[in-house]
């Protein structure tokens, strides 16, 4: 094969992989943005349990890397813009933009040398305890970020008790579940994945 004809291909293979992310970028986060609006149960004061509204966004990651994922989960916190709550820049970033943008981080665990147009074909190599672990870790950068603006922006809601433990204990309780309900349905998708040819 000359030079010419591999540049060629490369080419090729780079245009279609861009148009496949582009295109499965563009599905998950329309369901991610449609299951974040299926709410289980909403908080008082903010948060809600979804049924895994992020996991679409997350296997999207996966298939395609670390860039398409954290810009894909960025578009997807700027769309949790949209009837939110706004008080500050800090109080956005806390609240939206990093909570969501940071579940892009999973796509680290991206097989680079994988170009199959099946996405559960993209999946199928990775470890599901290493996809397990890594989506605890967004969660936990969720919690993280929603506990700090908690205890900065909504101190007053706590009364007497001490505000940590409440900004803890309040957003724990939509965000633990939400993450047990991913990772449950994260395992149902790659056991079909394993079962894909």
């Amino acid at each position: 094969m000359s030079t010419e004809q591999s540049a060629k291909n490369k080419s090729f293979q780079s245009n279609r992989e861009k148009i496949l992310a582009i295109a499965s970028g563009g599905a998950a986060l329309a369901l991610s943005f449609v299951l974040s609006r299926i709410v289980i149960y909403r908080m008082p004061m903010g948060g809600s349990l979804t049924p895994a509204s992020m996991l679409p966004l997350l296997l999207f990651a996966m298939a395609f890397g670390p860039a398409w994922g954290l810009g894909a989960t960025f578009v997807m916190a700027l769309l949790q813009l949209i009837g939110g709550y706004l008080l500050f820049p800090l109080q956005v970033i806390l609240d939206y933009i990093l909570p969501f943008t940071g579940f892009g981080l999973v796509g680290i665990l991206w097989d680079k040398n994988n170009h199959s147009r099946n996405l559960l074909k993209r999946i199928k190599k990775i470890s599901y305890i290493k996809a397990a672990i890594m989506t605890v870790v967004c969660y936990l950068i969720q919690l993280t970020s929603s506990v700090l603006s908690g205890v900065i922006f909504y101190a007053e809601y706590a009364g007497d008790q001490n505000v940590w433990a409440y900004s803890i204990t309040y957003n724990a309780s939509f965000v633990i579940p939400e993450c047990i309900i991913t990772l449950c349905v994260m395992a149902a998708v790659f056991a079909l994945a394993r079962k894909s040819e």
